[in-house]
């Protein structure tokens, strides 16, 4: 092999190692005009509800399972009435959503997607952010609607979170879904920001608007006054 091709083949390395670490973070907006009047990404908050005692609402169940069963109708409402003490909201900021993707960006910069979409100006962001604790998740090819239970609690683990709190808070916030679903992004979302972390980050995942095939990394920013517009 010449000189020449040693460098043109040292070169094509650098650049796919380069690739493969990150091509850089992007946002595709179906409607730029509310981030260009704001100058950028601004705090919104969202609700999600969770069971404060998954142990003690299991229990309770079963108390009101067995009730019905013995046709003791008043011993069933009575318990009926203390499920509503089970049920907690936890207020939090809602997630920007990034991807490593420019392609995948793309197919989210739809102005169908928008409220005002005969009048709005899709964009597709390039997004910086400095994220000091993240959680990595490896999705291994799950849609990014629901991801594994299981490949969310192991990123919570190797992200330095005990696995007794991981399981708490997943019986918590995902206590009314079926497990073969997963979890969805909201509620990981949900339990990154009662942990205090600053992203989340879901490796290997399928995304994009209409469900996808390309495989990247989805960042959940879990303040986006941290990010920043990086201009042109």
């Amino acid at each position: 092999m010449g000189l020449r091709e040693v460098i043109k083949k040292t070169i094509r390395e650098h650049l796919n190692g380069q690739q493969m670490i990150n091509e850089g973070w992007y946002h595709g907006s179906p409607d730029s005009r509310e981030i260009e009047k704001e100058g950028g990404f601004v705090h919104k908050t969202m609700r999600a509800g969770y069971v404060t005692d998954p142990v003690g609402l299991k229990k309770l169940q079963q108390r009101m399972n067995l009730a019905k069963k013995s046709g003791n109708e008043a011993l069933y409402m009575e318990l009926l009435n203390k499920v509503s003490g089970f049920k907690g909201h936890y207020t939090y900021n809602r997630p920007l959503f990034l991807t490593d993707k420019y392609s995948v960006a793309k197919t989210y910069a739809v102005p169908q997607r928008a409220f005002d979409y005969q009048n709005a100006v899709e964009k597709v962001y390039e997004v910086e952010v400095n994220c000091n604790k993240v959680a990595k998740i490896v999705a291994d090819v799950d849609r990014f609607r629901f991801i594994s239970i299981d490949k969310v609690k192991q990123g919570f683990i190797k992200s330095g979170v005990s696995e007794e709190e991981i399981d708490k808070l997943i019986s918590m916030f995902n206590y009314h879904i079926s497990g073969d679903k997963g979890i969805e992004t909201d509620v990981i979302a949900a339990i990154g920001n009662w942990l205090g972390f600053d992203c989340i980050d879901v490796a290997g995942v399928l995304d994009s608007y209409h469900g996808g095939t390309v495989k990247s990394v989805v960042r959940m920013v879990l303040d986006p006054t941290k990010a920043r517009i990086k201009k042109a």
